[in-house]
């Protein structure tokens, strides 16, 4: 007699109690022709991270700006993990300087990124960024956090306009963004220089926080 064995792989989907962390979301909302591919995304959650879809900054000498922000999104996150926010920027044109690559400090030392530096001008090519959230164990984080990012843009040129702030926090059904920030570099002299911090603190604290300033 045979015997014919039949293997079945079962593919199953992943559900909300798989999915836990935060995740970041960016758009760009002045719509010109220099703001390039994806103007609204959201990373991949902490749990399992992925970078938003890539925007391109190419402004220039045309009319038109591009206005940016941000928020955190939080869904079941843990005790005992700690998080961060990395950025990328993945085109390497001449007019994107600075750190192209680099993460904040975790949860329990948190930090800005390092300086990036947009200078798009004229020239051909532009930059292309990118953000997500990592998360790994810490034995130290004994609470739920809830999260926001903060932005700042520190050269102070009179193409960096409107507002350096933090988001609404995590834990609110329809998270604030961050108030708007326009980049209008062009041929002018001098550039903008970003960096973004992971701000996250047990939610009792968050009636001590500001909308410019990490509290963490």
């Amino acid at each position: 007699m045979t015997v014919v064995f039949v293997l079945g792989l079962l593919l199953v989907q992943p559900t909300g109690a798989w999915i836990n962390g935060f995740r970041i979301c960016f758009v760009e909302s002045e719509g010109s022709s220099q703001c390039q591919k994806s103007r609204n995304s959201c990373s991949g959650w902490s749990s399992s991270p992925r970078w938003t879809a890539p925007f391109r900054d190419d402004t220039d000498g045309r009319s038109g700006g591009c206005n940016y922000k941000w928020k955190i999104q939080g869904h079941n996150p843990r005790k005992y993990y700690e998080y961060r926010l990395c950025f990328q920027e993945t085109e390497g044109s001449s007019q994107c300087q600075g750190a192209r690559s680099s993460c904040t400090g975790w949860t329990g030392a948190p930090s800005w990124t390092k300086p990036f530096r947009d200078d798009t001008d004229g020239r051909g090519g532009g930059c292309t960024y990118s953000w997500k959230i990592e998360q790994r164990p810490s034995s130290v984080i004994d609470s739920q956090p809830v999260c926001r990012v903060c932005f700042k843009e520190t050269e102070g040129s009179s193409q960096c306009q409107l507002n350096r702030s933090c988001s609404g926090w995590s834990d609110t059904a329809s998270p604030g963004w961050t108030a708007p920030y326009r980049d209008d570099t062009d041929d002018r002299g001098g550039g903008c220089n970003y960096n973004w911090y992971l701000d996250c603190i047990p939610s009792y604290m968050k009636s001590n926080c500001d909308t410019q300033n990490p509290c963490s």
